[in-house]
């Protein structure tokens, strides 16, 4: 008897070991099987993510006609850069243009003219890139382009021409002069000039005539212009039928000039309309009359080779709101400028008419990016 229940127990004890090996080789496959799906599930959200965010970083570079915002919009992300949609290729991202990258884009554009089949007795001369116009082009030729590294601004500036290759003629002069500049550097085989022409008159019809038909060694490659304000001016009779019969005989010829050389218009900026900040000379200027003169301007130009930028539109309405939004009452200081400006990067709201200069620097970043893009290789 006691060796029957001995036997049963025997027995009863290897069924019960029979049966927690298989609930625990069914829990163990069950435990498994559980954490390789979820590690699956966590891995392809996790490259899901991946690929979104790389998707995003790695957006296609922007090309093609970056400066009229007819064709693309852009809107200021999180992260302080831009980010660029074209009605035609989708999203694409601005590249941020340091020293090496410019120079990078000369050489690259230098070899792009060698390659066309322009090898002729001119093909080694400099680039040449010529800013015409009032203090606004001035404003963007002089201290977004020209880098001038003794120029206390709050904000980073490019040293584009090394002090020791940077010749300038004249040497000296003031912030706003109105005169003639030119800079050359050797290193980087350059040339940038500023011509001071307030009024679109016969002599600048002339020089246009000239660079586009006969004068190729003062023709410049790259030409950066907008002949609008001083028109505007009661001194000069602010006659806008005046300035569109102007138009009418120049257009014509930059037009031909756009035809062997790059030409981009600068679409005037908006002002600051404070009262505070209207003078006797200036009282003739103001937005909508700087948005009348453009609309007349590009209707002249709808079907020609001219470029008009407008993209840096917003950049420059933006400024102008931040101008508003700040306070005004601060103690000044010893350089007529609010303390509450000496660090902020709208550093210059005491100028209704100028841009400030953070707003013009997003604005020469665009213009790389345009002009640069398209001989870049940022594989």
């Amino acid at each position: 008897m006691k060796t029957d229940d001995a036997m049963w127990s025997q027995k009863f004890a290897s069924t019960l070991l029979i049966l927690f090996k298989i609930i625990f080789a069914c829990c163990l496959h069950y435990l498994l099987v559980w954490t390789v799906d979820d590690g699956r599930r966590k891995f392809l959200a996790s490259s899901g993510e991946k690929s979104r965010n790389t998707n995003r970083l790695d957006a296609a570079i922007c090309t093609g006609d970056l400066l009229d915002q007819r064709h693309y919009h852009f809107e200021k992300e999180k992260d302080g850069d831009f980010r660029f949609t074209s009605d035609q290729s989708g999203p694409c991202r601005l590249v941020p243009y340091t020293t090496e990258r410019i120079v990078s884009c000369f050489d690259s554009l230098h070899y792009a003219k060698w390659t066309a089949g322009n090898v002729n007795q001119h093909s080694d001369r400099s680039l040449y890139f010529l800013f015409m116009g009032d203090s606004r082009v001035r404003q963007q030729f002089y201290y977004n382009f020209v880098a001038v590294s003794k120029m206390k601004l709050h904000f980073k500036k490019l040293n584009l021409i090394p002090d020791y290759d940077h010749i300038r003629q004249p040497i000296q002069n003031s912030r706003s002069f109105h005169d003639e500049m030119d800079i050359t550097s050797n290193i980087l085989k350059l040339r940038l000039s500023f011509k001071w022409r307030p009024l679109l008159d016969d002599n600048v019809t002339d020089t246009i005539r000239r660079w586009a038909t006969s004068d190729q060694m003062e023709r410049p490659h790259l030409l950066f212009l907008s002949i609008v304000v001083h028109h505007m001016l009661g001194t000069n009779g602010a006659d806008h039928r005046l300035y569109e019969e102007n138009l009418k005989k120049f257009a014509p010829e930059l037009d031909r000039l756009a035809n062997v050389s790059q030409v981009i218009w600068l679409n005037q900026y908006p002002v600051e309309e404070l009262p505070e900040k209207i003078h006797d000379h200036n009282t003739y200027i103001h937005s909508e009359k700087i948005d009348s003169y453009n609309r007349a301007i590009r209707r002249l130009n709808e079907n020609s080779s001219i470029r008009i930028w407008d993209s840096s539109d917003r950049l420059a309405e933006e400024y102008i709101r931040s101008c508003a939004v700040l306070k005004r009452d601060e103690i000044v200081h010893v350089d007529r400028r609010p303390y509450l400006f000496k660090d902020a990067a709208f550093a210059d709201c005491n100028d209704f008419i100028h841009t400030g200069y953070s707003a013009l620097s997003q604005a020469t970043n665009l213009l790389y990016n345009d002009i640069c893009n398209d001989v870049m290789d940022f594989r």
